[in-house]
């Protein structure tokens, strides 16, 4: 099954482990803006694409969904979404650069709540 484009941006930047709002951050728009985007990728310029595909650390054409990208849900014995969904893509090299990547999306996203909760 072929995703779109839609789909595939959200399911990377869910794989990563970023919310909405960090990511809407990151690129100078309110949440509602960026869900807006991420539903209908077509109304962003190219500018933008790129911005959000450094952001989510892909290439661009692993972003459109052009590249080799695996993602994998798990789901729980009721049906429901398990939280946990991995991106594999062919420019990761190795399993070691992969949580790599992950852990730098990481830290990015707990510098970005640290500062909404300094007083």
């Amino acid at each position: 099954m072929e995703l779109s484009i839609a789909e595939n941006i959200r399911l990377i930047r869910e794989a990563k482990g970023l919310k909405q709002e960090y990511v809407a951050q990151q690129l100078n728009v309110t949440q509602q803006a960026y869900s807006k985007m991420e539903k209908n990728p077509n109304i962003m310029t190219l500018q933008r694409l790129k911005d959000l595909s450094k952001i989510l650390q892909v290439n661009l054409v692993t972003l459109l969904g052009e590249d080799n990208v695996y993602i994998q849900q798990n789901y729980n014995q009721a049906g429901g979404k398990a939280a946990t969904q991995m991106v594999i893509n062919s420019e990761i090299s190795s399993e070691k650069e992969l949580y790599e990547r992950l852990i730098e999306g990481l830290k990015d996203e707990i510098s970005f709540l640290r500062s909404k909760v300094q007083f």
